[in-house]
């Protein structure tokens, strides 16, 4: 009978593939990576776009993010979270990518990193969302998380487009 009992109960989280809870600071810190991410590569597919579908999506991607941007720096002051203006080297690196793509090939590669940009701003929420109780924090997923579904879905359009 213990049997029986472990084995179910050792199913009961199969889609957490026993990765540690998301902390506050780490969500804080990741969530405003993306954002910083989002703003200058959107600054650049509006400035850099060949396509009015991608200059019109990057001032769309700088106005949301600078606003939950904003937003995130202020609950962080308010839960004495410390946030890096920094980009990590990996979103850096395809900030540099970018920079270095003209034409037709700027707006494939925009339109690519961004559906894969969304996909994990999106898991990254959806953790959060699982692991973190706060209820100022939970305000500003749930405020968040549909923005982000919407851009992930004009992404793929714009990848759909520029193929």
């Amino acid at each position: 009978m213990l049997l029986a009992l472990g084995a179910a109960t050792s199913c009961d989280n199969d889609d957490d593939d026993d990765e540690p809870a998301l902390t506050l600071q780490t969500f804080m810190q990741q969530a405003t990576a993306s954002d910083l991410f989002e703003i200058q590569t959107g600054q650049m597919a509006a400035q850099k776009g060949t396509m009015p579908e991608v200059r019109s999506y990057g001032d769309t991607l700088v106005k949301d993010h600078t606003m939950s941007s904003a937003e995130m720096m202020t609950l962080a002051s308010q839960k004495n979270v410390t946030l890096s203006m920094t980009l990590p080297q990996e979103k850096a690196a395809k900030v540099t990518l970018l920079q270095n793509a003209s034409g037709t090939a700027f707006d494939q590669q925009f339109s690519v990193m961004q559906v894969q940009a969304h996909e994990e701003a999106i898991e990254l929420y959806e953790k959060a969302d699982q692991d973190i109780s706060d209820t100022q924090v939970q305000a500003f997923i749930d405020k968040t998380l549909p923005v982000l579904r919407m851009h992930l879905d004009e992404a793929k359009q714009l990848e759909d487009m520029t193929d």
